[in-house]
């Protein structure tokens, strides 16, 4: 898992290099599934996927629930990269996954795609004591990228959490829908 982090960093700082910021963030996706792809093929021959699926939305989802835990992971950061919102659902049961690495790369790709549905998911997440905390301040980053004004009120309360972490980037994410002209003065989810 942390090569295939590892590896693809590497790519997308290679693409910051050659195309600025911009472009790397117009080729996230095309990216995403390239790393996607080698995953799968690896994976392939190391015994571990069954089948290999071609690359649309629908295959990229089915591979979200591969048995591989690599495979699953890149396909869930791909959902992300892809802004496929046909897959929130998904993801949204993805956040119950035994594997605090998947629920949190589920958490990120929920914040990229957007998707008001996510809300109440994200901030269950956010509240949850006996969530990883990585997952958790994953989760106020995302709940804070979503522009909703329901958002506030758990953004807020994780703001006053003993966890200098999830103080920290929850008070940030609240400041950044306050910051975005987002109405929270009458919030509640």
């Amino acid at each position: 898992m942390r090569k295939s982090i590892i590896s693809l960093l590497a790519v997308l700082s290679l693409t910051v290099l050659l195309g600025g910021v911009a472009a790397a963030q117009d080729r996230a996706p095309e990216i995403a599934l390239a790393k996607l792809q080698r995953t799968c093929q690896a994976a392939s021959q190391s015994g571990c996927l069954a089948e290999v699926v071609v690359l649309t939305p629908q295959g990229v989802m089915e591979l979200a629930g591969s048995s591989c835990r690599q495979v699953r992971a890149v396909a869930v950061y791909a959902l992300g990269e892809m802004g496929e919102s046909r897959a929130v659902e998904l993801l949204v049961i993805l956040l119950q996954d035994p594997d605090r690495h998947i629920r949190r790369i589920a958490v990120r790709a929920l914040g990229k795609i957007g998707d008001p549905r996510a809300l109440e998911p994200l901030a269950a997440v956010l509240v949850n004591d006996n969530e990883d905390l990585s997952v958790r301040c994953a989760a106020a980053w995302a709940l804070g990228g979503l522009g909703d004004p329901r958002a506030h009120e758990a953004l807020r309360s994780a703001a006053n959490s003993p966890h200098g972490r999830l103080n920290r980037a929850s008070r940030e994410a609240a400041d950044r829908l306050e910051g975005a002209g987002v109405n929270v003065s009458s919030s509640s989810l």
